[in-house]
């Protein structure tokens, strides 16, 4: 049991966000819009796909004066992505392969901004689409779920920095606006925000301490600075979708290939391993979604946070609807061949193979998505967020959007920026506010009970 935060009026005033504003950012749509005149545009690369057509659609309807080109290797599947989406049906396509490197420059020449969402991209090796960008000078962002293809990105931090372009990594749902969240509460209890909520550094006059750290940085208790007000001493990332979630395939593919992954946690500062798909926890995310079953995966949002957050203890996880997928999943990590599940060809195969009994279930289950995340604090309270939207498909690509208008609207430095980076995003709470769009649940630095489908008051300001 841990103390809710309403518990004293010390702890209270100690890790109470500021609200997160009641408008959405108009002021940032304006900057996105005019970073778009001109005649340029934004590209879409892997447009074509569940979320690449998601986030064209989202962009489409929130930055409308924005001009937007999808691409893809095949003129086919864009014909497809218009019966499924006729809103796109007037949107350019342009034909590219990612390892074209003349061909990603021109497309990308001129252009206001890449989206790579060019998915799985587990098992991906070279940075083409971010090489394209840096070469071209276009800002970059990509949907990427993978731990060693976001490292790979971050290591072209200083050859984007000197270009001026301005990237962010994991810029999606999960990751990406779950890592908004926690850099949310935990700048909020740190004091690093404004009145507002939008990051400012820490207020004792000290520079920054949320993600100016270096692979020396310290992440033990015993090395912190007693001034700051609270410090994280856990975050925990819990994600549900129900069924494929409407993403189709590559979802499919994704969840394999990181069935044959090795997980990384962290553990009072220091790296721990364990099985993929392993140590379930029951989460609850809250009325109207309730609580479910959730799996160790690796997934980079845990090596950023323990990085650049300098959480000591962190780890993610993920499940599933109904049930017996989760076993299913825990089946595929334990008894398929390991070579299988390293290879890309056969995964996709196996997730084409696996992808019409997903349907069959899909339409009674829905694709209804949840992420909570729980962060605990030095003064013995918790703060947690949660996230819960009818429609992963259409929840994925607010959420992109939502990043893309913050990097057109110059909120992102120079640089290659995981998203929880003061220099990704400076307005956290507008990027929450945009993309938590259509939710049927948002609230972000609230004590566990708070968001729980049956809190059980012990009293005295005491919770379970």
């Amino acid at each position: 049991m841990r103390r809710s935060r309403a518990a004293t009026c010390t702890a209270a005033a100690t890790v109470q966000a500021p609200a997160v504003p009641s408008n959405p950012a108009s002021d940032s749509s304006r900057k996105a819009e005019e970073a778009c005149r001109g005649g340029k545009r934004i590209v879409v690369i892997g447009g074509t796909g569940r979320i690449g057509s998601s986030t064209a659609a989202a962009l489409l309807k929130y930055l409308p004066s924005c001009s937007l080109v999808v691409a893809s290797r095949s003129a086919a599947s864009f014909e497809a992505v218009k019966k499924r989406r006729p809103e796109l049906g007037q949107i350019p396509f342009e034909e590219v392969d990612i390892d074209d490197m003349p061909r990603l420059e021109s497309l990308l020449k001129g252009s206001a901004l890449v989206i790579h969402a060019a998915g799985p991209f587990q098992r991906k090796e070279g940075a083409r689409v971010l090489e394209a960008a840096i070469a071209t000078g276009t800002p970059y962002m990509d949907v990427c779920d993978d731990t060693k293809f976001s490292q790979r990105m971050k290591t072209y931090h200083e050859k984007a920095k000197a270009a001026g372009v301005p990237a962010i990594t994991t810029a999606g749902i999960y990751p990406g606006v779950s890592n908004i969240m926690a850099a949310h509460m935990v700048s909020c209890a740190r004091k690093e925000c404004d009145k507002a909520g939008r990051y400012m550094g820490q207020l004792n006059g000290k520079e920054s301490s949320s993600t100016h750290a270096t692979s020396t940085s310290s992440s033990r208790p015993e090395d912190w600075d007693s001034r700051v007000a609270a410090e994280p001493l856990r975050c925990l990332y819990s994600y549900y979708t129900a069924g494929s979630g409407g993403a189709g395939p590559t979802i499919l593919e994704t969840s394999f290939l990181l069935a044959g992954e090795g997980v990384e946690a962290y553990l009072d500062g220091e790296k721990v391993d364990a099985l993929p798909v392993s140590k379930p926890r029951v989460v609850d995310f809250g009325k109207g979604c309730g609580k479910r079953r959730v799996y160790l995966y690796n997934l980079p949002e845990v090596h950023s946070t323990f990085k650049y957050m300098r959480v000591p203890t962190v780890s993610a996880r993920f499940g599933t609807a109904p049930e017996f997928w989760n076993w299913a999943m825990v089946a595929v990590a334990r008894l398929a061949p390991k070579g299988m599940l390293q290879d890309r060809s056969k995964i996709k195969a196996f997730g084409k193979l696996s992808d019409p009994w997903v349907r069959l279930i899909d339409p009674i289950i829905g694709e209804q998505v949840g992420m909570r995340v729980d962060v605990d604090l030095s003064d013995g309270t918790t703060a947690c967020g949660l996230f819960v939207h009818k429609r992963l498909s259409d929840s994925v690509g607010i959420c992109i959007a939502a990043f893309a208008q913050a990097v057109l609207a110059g909120e992102t430095q120079p640089g290659v920026w995981f998203p929880e980076e003061p220099e990704a995003v400076q307005d956290r709470p507008a990027l929450l506010k945009l993309a938590s769009r259509g939710c049927t649940q948002f609230q972000i630095n609230r004590p566990p009970w708070a968001i729980e489908t049956d809190p059980k008051q012990l009293g005295m300001g005491f919770y379970w």
